[in-house]
């Protein structure tokens, strides 16, 4: 008995050490799992410590080794926000690095990057440097965007036609716009087209911001031209001011209204009728990004897409205004205030503010291989992009999107800076269940059946 009373004392002894290293074995392949696979709950409000979608797209696509060098002191303000920034950049791309590197300590590394105070960001990809200027993922993004770029890319700004200036400081102004652009690393230049004669070649993209006088026929043959190489185009056209380009639209799939589109929704936050606002931004790629916020496009007239459109041109009407609006054909409607929809004469809503089209270029003789694709994009109103409203709502992302989109720099995105107040955390019910049901209730019930399957396996009769 006492032989065999030791027999099974040594079978359990060596069952409890085979399941202690199989415990074992689990928890260090969950640990290794965890480490590779692990995944993020953001409960914060409106998801503030989550990166943008767009900046997760850009992460994806790197396919060359990023390493970020934050000149930081140890204790300096801001540097934990910095560090949990950082660290969810390289959580969504393994070849995303960074490192915290103090001045005065690592003197190299700061001649190195020529960096001479705290507080400098340096995004670094071989031979190639970009600098953040803030501590945002707004700056760290467009400077990774940057770092992929290949060369500057040039926009340039029509004039003569009474066009809103881009170095005009008013309210009326495009230095906003111009800034916002220089911040993005793009070189903003003036065209004279009535002088130049033609688009220069280094043109990506040609804005043409709301001109109050027509075009002459050989400027409207130089932007044709320009599209033709597969070049972009920016038209920001105002009620009857279609800067003679109706008919030159028109041969391309695209027709102006005659209009002026009122909304009695707008009152409802506090805009005239005549500020139509957009919710629904189309199902195009440049405005997916847009989802969930709003614009509003003062004195705007609405246009379509011809059906079908000219051979080889694929095109999306965009900005869609609600339903309860509709384009007035009468321009003197809120002159006389009386504005109401007439049946029969006035556009009924929804009704689009704009539209994107792809237009092909002449064939090219088969030496030159395929011919290139110009993109064209037409918006029912310019105010948008003036100083007055471009820091409004969702107007800077939607400018710098149709900029990426039309200058063929997709991975330029435009990205709301996030609010950096302090806000309690309010959880659902369901949220409530998972954050103290898990812990509390699931991991002692897992241990618990555990330990029941464990002590009913020990009095089995050997």
């Amino acid at each position: 008995m006492e032989g065999l009373g030791k027999s099974r004392a040594a079978r359990l002894g060596l069952g409890a050490g085979a399941s202690l290293v199989m415990a074992l074995a689990i928890a260090l392949l969950l640990g290794a799992l965890a480490s590779r696979y692990h995944l993020r709950l953001d409960l914060s409000k409106d998801a503030r410590h989550t990166l943008a979608p767009q900046t997760v797209q850009i992460l994806a696509k790197l396919q060359e080794p990023v390493r970020a060098y934050a000149f930081w002191g140890e204790g300096q303000a801001g540097r934990q926000t910095l560090h949990d920034l950082l660290d969810q950049y390289a959580y969504h791309s393994r070849h995303f690095s960074y490192q915290f590197v103090d001045p005065d300590r690592e003197p190299s590394l700061a001649k190195r990057f020529e960096v001479r105070a705290y507080g400098q960001i340096v995004l670094a990809k071989g031979d190639k440097v970009e600098r953040a200027k803030l501590p945002e993922e707004q700056e760290l993004t467009s400077a990774l965007v940057r770092l992929g770029r290949q060369g500057q890319k040039t926009i340039y700004l029509l004039a003569g036609h009474g066009e809103a200036a881009p170095q005009e400081a008013g309210q009326e102004g495009l230095s906003q716009f111009k800034k916002a652009l220089e911040q993005q690393d793009y070189l903003v230049k003036p065209l004279l087209l009535a002088s130049a004669g033609q688009v220069p070649a280094d043109a990506s993209l040609v804005v043409v911001a709301g001109p109050r006088r027509p075009l002459l026929p050989a400027e409207a043959s130089a932007l044709d031209q320009h599209l033709g190489r597969g070049g972009g185009l920016l038209l920001l056209l105002e009620p009857e001011q279609d800067g003679g380009l109706s008919g030159w639209l028109k041969e391309r799939g695209v027709l102006l209204d005659d209009d002026l589109v009122l909304d009695p929704s707008s009152s409802l936050v506090g805009a005239s009728p005549a500020w139509p606002i957009v919710s629904d931004f189309g199902g195009h790629h440049l405005t997916r990004p847009l989802e969930g916020l709003v614009c509003y496009f003062p004195l705007a007239r609405s246009l379509r897409l011809a059906r079908p459109l000219p051979q080889g041109a694929r095109g999306m009407e965009i900005l869609p205004t609600s339903d309860t609006a509709w384009g007035a054909m009468d321009l003197g409607v809120l002159k006389s205030g009386q504005a109401r929809f007439e049946p029969g004469r006035d556009l009924k809503g929804p009704l689009s503010l704009g539209a994107v089209l792809d237009v092909p270029a002449p064939a090219a003789p088969a030496s030159q291989g395929q011919a290139p694709t110009g993109r064209l994009a037409v918006i029912g109103d310019s105010d948008f992009l003036h100083n007055q409203h471009l820091s409004q709502v969702a107007h800077r992302d939607l400018a710098l999107n149709l900029v990426g989109h039309l200058s063929e720099d997709q991975g330029q995105i435009a990205l709301r800076p996030r609010q950096g107040d302090s806000q309690p955390l309010l959880l659902t019910p369901a949220q409530v269940y998972v954050v103290f049901g898990l812990p509390l209730v699931l991991l002692p019930l897992i241990f618990l059946i555990l330990g029941i399957v464990v002590t009913r396996g020990r009095r089995r009769p050997a």
